[in-house]
């Protein structure tokens, strides 16, 4: 009856052009320029995981470059005092998988994580490295189609994990279709359950770009969730180039970058 209804509507009404589905690799390639701005940026990180009636929080400073071959990412920890220095680089790579390389002060070495340590779980929260690093584009996304969702109208997107990412099954992503901006992405285990769920929000435009600042990763298995808060942003920041470097994430909690992150005076490096 809908197929009558719609070929009848076009009968009646000539010209009646019907708007053809967006292409999913542009959207997909849209949605990462709108999420992933290459204007270099710095911002504060408030982590937090509750699990089991109790909560235990994280201070952090974040960064992010464009470089010639690919945007770059650093975390450092700033407190607690037992986790401070601790620092992740995430770089990425055309047409292949991110390279990620984490500093533990502890052991006073910086590590290069092979692809499946990259589904370590960062500090024991529910999100991942790989869950914190960047959108990577490969061919199986596919646009299951268009619904309201969290009061928005948005865009569905399945992603089939690529096999050296088979640490899950598929990926649905909601995508609003007025902004471009992930609003959820559920993330589903090798059986194909539902395992965890990251919900984008508050989000505020800052400096011209919208920028979501609380994000939450739910374990709907593990009835556990981390929650990232993300303040003090500021776009067009001059990052020197060594920030970025691996060899030089020992250093990187000094830098000037996040004095106004802590109460310490800092030293750049």
């Amino acid at each position: 009856m809908i197929g009558f209804v719609l070929a009848l509507i076009l009968v009646l009404v000539p010209g009646t052009v019907l708007a053809a589905p967006p292409d999913i690799m542009t959207l997909v390639k849209q949605m990462k320029e709108v999420f992933e701005p290459t204007r270099p940026s710095t911002r504060k990180v408030v982590i937090s995981m509750s699990a089991a009636g109790e909560k235990v929080q994280w201070v952090a400073g974040e960064a992010r470059k464009e470089f010639p071959d690919g945007k770059r990412m650093v975390l450092v920890l700033l407190s607690p005092p037992e986790v401070k220095g601790m620092a992740y680089l995430i770089a990425e790579q055309q047409k292949q998988p991110s390279r990620l390389w984490v500093y533990t002060p502890t052991i006073r070495r910086v590590r290069e994580l092979v692809p499946v340590d990259a589904y370590e779980h960062f500090l024991g929260t529910d999100f991942t490295y790989a869950d914190l690093g960047f959108v990577r584009l490969h061919e199986k996304y596919r646009l299951l189609g268009e619904e309201q969702h969290a009061g928005v109208q948005a865009y569905r997107i399945e992603e089939q994990v690529p096999q050296e990412r088979a640490y899950y099954s598929r990926l649905l992503t909601w995508v609003a279709a007025d902004s471009l901006l992930p609003l959820q992405r559920d993330y589903y285990d090798g059986a194909g359950e539902l395992w965890k769920t990251e919900h984008f929000e508050q989000v505020s435009v800052i400096d011209g770009v919208p920028t979501p600042l609380h994000i939450t990763m739910e374990d709907v298995q593990g009835k556990s969730s981390t929650e990232l808060n993300v303040s003090e942003v500021r776009y067009d920041v001059d990052i020197p180039d060594a920030v970025f470097a691996p060899d030089r994430l020992p250093q990187v909690a000094a830098h000037l970058l996040w004095q106004a992150y802590t109460a310490p005076a800092a030293v750049n490096k």
